[in-house]
């Protein structure tokens, strides 16, 4: 009898140790195969997602797949409530991961979680019309059925076609580029990009992702119009730049467009060359107030349709790479690739080597221009929210979830102070680390918890109220 009593012991403390070791412990940040733009040769890689039990820590680590650095074990958020959870692998140097994440509660893992591949790398937005859109067969404008695909495990894209502006972009599911990757969110084909995107992952060892929003058939006066009125083509670009771009950041908008406008051009001189230089300009501008950063552009140089071409064209997309302080470079020339009509599709679009001719012109004026040195690249954002499996973002919404510390001594209000790049709110467990000095002035502050292991100077017009919830 004694006997039978104490093997049930042992199964009840079993079976209880099962569930303790099995909480439901979910991450759908970062979703396999994100590649995050380094600034510096680094990024913060968001990490969040969900949990049904309180932790004393969140760890990750780091396990090189090539290039970067390995690192061990290390905190990422502590005393984490159940439910959404936010944080950030702060200053991971590029490279491409194996990204493990574990929970803890008094020192046992109660849940774990493995992002096979993610990276920091290179993010490009892709802008312009249908020589950067892609197509394939069997549009009639596209009969080639040769696409060359990524070579390279590094690259990479979101594989989906959106048709219209207004859908929801959910949460992206990103593949390596393959010859018929449709790249979100109204890329068709690979097109030039996969073979691009090898060229920058082998000759600058980082892994590298692509967006594209061109749209064929469209002038330049299609996108500032549109620019202006929420509408398409250029509403496919605001929403990739403030979702995709917020998200994971971005090294710079590549515009191809010209085609349409080539035609017409020279039959409206000069106020047509004014016109396109206004209506670029429109669009950059545009697009940095909707991303919010002063986001680096690459022009191409494109003026060929049929047998029409225009060197006055050529010279408007010349100027606005050259204009002062715009952040603008001068793009490949493409219009020799393939010059005769009939050797591509349509008239227009490029043919099977005339693809593999467009990425290394690209890659040629990308790396000619010096882009890592000289573009100015985006970090991604901390301004993001989980809600029901998705992420949202906005100024309303609380910047960061779970843990805000210090990184430094410095005024409470300063951004630079905190872990998550943003002064604390009501909801952010605060920690004052030890050895940071911090002050607080003719501000009220208003928090939910406070580790004091430093200084905190309550100075003239200062204040700290405890909340309640």
């Amino acid at each position: 009898m004694r006997a039978s009593i104490k093997l049930l012991f042992i199964a009840i403390i079993f079976a209880s140790e099962i569930r303790y070791n099995y909480a439901n412990f979910s991450v759908n940040m970062p979703v396999e195969r994100s590649v995050f733009q380094r600034v510096n040769n680094k990024a913060n890689i968001q990490i969040g997602g969900h949990i049904d039990v309180f932790l004393h820590q969140i760890q990750v680590k780091l396990e090189v797949l090539n290039g970067g650095i390995s690192r061990d074990w290390s905190n990422v958020n502590t005393n984490v409530n159940p439910g959404n959870f936010r944080c950030q692998l702060m200053d991971v140097e590029a490279g491409w991961y194996q990204l493990l994440i574990r929970g803890i509660v008094n020192g046992n893992e109660v849940g774990f979680h493995t992002i096979e591949k993610v990276g920091v790398g290179e993010v490009f937005v892709i802008a312009g019309q249908s020589n950067a859109q892609g197509g394939r067969y069997p549009h009639p404008s596209f009969s080639t059925q040769v696409y060359y695909g990524a070579n390279d495990d590094r690259v990479n894209g979101i594989n989906h076609h959106f048709s219209h502006h207004e859908h929801h972009f959910p949460l992206p599911v990103i593949e390596k580029i393959a010859p018929i990757t449709d790249i979100a969110p109204t890329g068709s084909a690979s097109w030039c990009w996969g073979s691009l995107g090898d060229k920058i992952a082998t000759n600058w060892n980082v892994p590298v992702m692509f967006f594209n929003a061109a749209i064929g058939a469209t002038t330049a006066s299609d996108w500032s119009n549109s620019a202006n009125n929420n509408t398409k083509p250029y509403a496919f670009l605001r929403k990739t730049l403030q979702y995709y771009a917020k998200i994971y950041g971005v090294r710079a908008i590549l515009w191809h467009q010209g085609e349409s406008d080539g035609i017409y051009f020279d039959q409206n001189m000069p106020q047509s060359y004014w016109d396109y230089v206004h209506n670029m300009l429109n669009v950059i501008n545009h697009s940095r107030a909707d991303l919010g950063a002063n986001v680096s552009w690459m022009v191409s140089r494109v003026a060929r349709l049929g047998d029409w071409w225009s060197q006055n064209l050529i010279n408007c997309q010349e100027y606005i790479s050259t204009i002062p302080d715009l952040n603008c470079f001068m793009g490949p020339y493409t219009d020799d690739i393939q010059p005769d009509k009939n050797d591509r599709d349509g008239w227009a679009h490029f043919r099977a080597e005339g693809l593999l001719q467009l990425a290394d012109v690209w890659y040629n004026s990308i790396n000619n221009a010096n882009f890592i040195n000289n573009s100015t690249p985006i970090s991604p954002t901390n301004n993001l929210k989980i809600e029901h499996h998705n992420f949202e973002f906005g100024n309303s919404l609380a910047p960061c979830f779970g843990q805000n510390e210090t990184v430094k001594s410095g005024s409470w209000t300063d951004p630079s102070t905190w872990s998550c790049g943003v002064a604390p709110n009501s909801l952010n467990e605060i920690i004052v680390n030890a050895g940071h000095s911090l002050s607080v002035s003719n501000v009220t502050i208003y928090i939910k918890n406070l580790v004091l292991n430093g200084t905190l100077n309550i100075e003239s017009g200062g204040n700290i109220l405890k909340c309640d919830y």
